[in-house]
Order: structure tokens, then sequence, then C-alpha cells
């Protein structure tokens, strides 16, 4: 796999290139009533370019998510009863006009008019297949989560293309994309979907296979959202299980060492981290770290445990249903 920062002549490239072709934005959502009046305007008042449509694949809320959507011209509400990650972006990427799809997740912001516009950038290039937005934390964000997202979406943007002749990509740091803020030519989604049956990391999975399709994925860094957790711990336990279980679904090298080895890299820098700028945080900093880690190492044991366990352990209880058991 090869990264490459970009060059200013890259980006001069972009930005002299072909229009972008029409923009649908597509957002899952479940109880959103409280995001939209923020969220719809910062998408719809894009410059230059704003979305031809916005589209909200809604996991029936019980909330009044719809009512408040249909408020707003342009704005399309898609149901979807049986929820994956997968198949809620697939339902919505179906659903759309657009030549690219632009990606949101709703409890993620566009932080100026020009988000959109600097998304699309890269798609001057035909080989690009998808862009991704850097990251950055709302105010009251934990040091841990400023650290995490300082990490994997800093400042600098980058490419990743693989080799030519790549038959596999068999770890997740080859083909890091995030659907949180991203877009991707529709065409290509079709061609290449998500994956409905993973509890997580469909993004990962698409990049895996546009990348071996010969394509390059752009972090465009000049595109920003503000998007972070505050999770409980025992939220941080299940949302570690939950991704380490994906993974090891979609990668054959992805075992106890490989998490290990990433693990261990990242806990050192973070704990300096910690212990350099936020030493207070060390008594909750190690509960934290105590239920990633407890979350990592069960993931990797997932498919040994009975369903019951695996719905009280996962945040996505639903995808252990009936049809799931082995």
């Amino acid at each position: 796999m090869n990264r490459m920062n970009s060059s200013p002549e890259t980006t001069q490239n972009q930005k002299s290139g072909a229009p972008a072709p029409s923009v649908s934005v597509v957002i899952p959502v479940l109880n959103a009533e409280s995001y939209l009046d923020r969220l719809i305007p910062a998408i719809q008042n894009q410059r230059p370019i704003a979305p031809v449509e916005i589209i909200l694949v809604d996991s029936m809320s019980t909330d009044r998510t719809r009512e408040k959507a249909l408020t707003y011209e342009g704005v399309r509400v898609v149901p979807i009863e049986n929820f994956s990650h997968g198949r809620g972006r697939n339902m919505g990427v179906q659903a759309a006009s657009g030549g690219i799809v632009a990606l949101l997740t709703q409890d993620a912001l566009p932080a100026d008019e020009h988000w959109l516009a600097e998304l699309l950038m890269p798609f001057s290039d035909p080989q690009v297949a998808a862009a991704y937005s850097r990251q950055t934390p709302y105010p009251d964000a934990t040091p841990m989560e400023r650290f995490f997202l300082e990490t994997h979406f800093p400042a600098q943007p980058s490419v990743q293309q693989a080799q030519p002749g790549k038959k596999e990509l068999t770890f997740q740091q080859d083909v890091f994309f995030s659907n949180v803020s991203g877009a991707i030519r529709r065409d290509l989604l079709l061609k290449h979907p998500f994956d409905e049956n993973l509890i997580m990391s469909e993004d990962q999975q698409f990049a895996r296979d546009v990348l071996l399709d010969g394509y390059r994925i752009v972090y465009q860094a000049t595109s920003v959202v503000q998007h972070s957790h505050n999770y409980s711990l025992g939220t941080v336990f299940k949302r570690y299980f939950d991704s380490v279980y994906s993974l090891t679904q979609l990668f054959t090298g992805h075992d106890m060492g490989k998490s290990a080895s990433m693990g261990l890299n990242y806990l050192f820098r973070e704990a300096r981290f910690m212990l350099t700028h936020h030493p207070l945080w060390l008594p909750y900093y190690f509960c934290y770290t105590l239920a990633k880690t407890s979350g990592t190492i069960a993931g990797h044991y997932a498919d040994q445990m009975p369903r019951w366990l695996l719905r009280r352990l996962s945040m996505h209880s639903y995808h252990w249903r009936e049809n799931k058991a082995k």
C-alpha cells in the first residue's frame, strides 16, 4: 500500500479540474430531531457547490425526525426497518440521483460552508473513487477523543492506492476510510456496495474493494467536520468489541497479535500525551484503557460466545438476530 502526502501541485491540479458532478448527501438517522436544525442548514448553505438533495435513511425514529426533516426543501426520508450500517447506506445510495454521494452521520457537523466543495476537489482525477474529511472534536470532547482524532485525522492530506498487481489487502491501516464524512462515486458504490452483514467497518470494506480495483482514496484534510463522542466506559467496551470483531471478519491477518501490535504502539503515544498534558485525567484514563483493552480481547473471541452474551456485549444487539446464529 502506498500512502502519499498531497503536494501543492496535486492540490492545484484538483482545483483546476473539471466541475464536479451533482451531489446527493445521504445520512443514516435514528431519533435525530435535535440535530437537524443545525445539520440541514449547514449542508444546504454550502458554497459554491450545494447538494441536489439530502436523503435521510431513517431507522424508524420514535421522535419527530421525519416530520422535522420534511419541513426542509430538498430533503427526502427513506425508511428502513432492518438496519445495518451497510444496508442503510446502500439504500440511500440506491435512492440518490447525484453522480457523487456524500455520506455523513447525524452527529457530524460541517465546520464551514466549504466542507463539500473541498471534499469534491479530488474527483477531478478519474482514478479517485472516494475522499474523506478531517474530523475535529467538539468543545466538550475528552482528551482521549482529541488525541484519537488528531492521530487519525491530521492536518496533512494524503492519498492511498494499492501497489500494482496487489491481490489482497490484509490490514486495517492499508484501507483507512471514514464515512462519518466522505464522498464516493455513486457508480462505484453500486459496483462495490457496503457489506450489509458487517456489524461495523463497512467503510473499510468498501475501501479495500475499490483499492484492489485500482482506484485511489484521498484524505482531504481541508474538508472539515466536527465529530466526537463522550462514551461511557461501558459503551467504550462495546464499541471496541464490535470494531475488533468486524475487523476479524474483514481481514484474515487481524488476529490477537496484530491487535496487540497496533494497540500497544498507539497506547504508548496516548499515555505519554495524557501524562504530559492531562495528568488529572490519569485515574479515569486507566479505567478507559481497561475498557478498550477488554473489549478488544473479547471481540477476538466473539465467534466462540453464545448469542445471548453477544447481545449484551455489543453496541449493536440487532446484529445478533436469530438468523445470524451459528
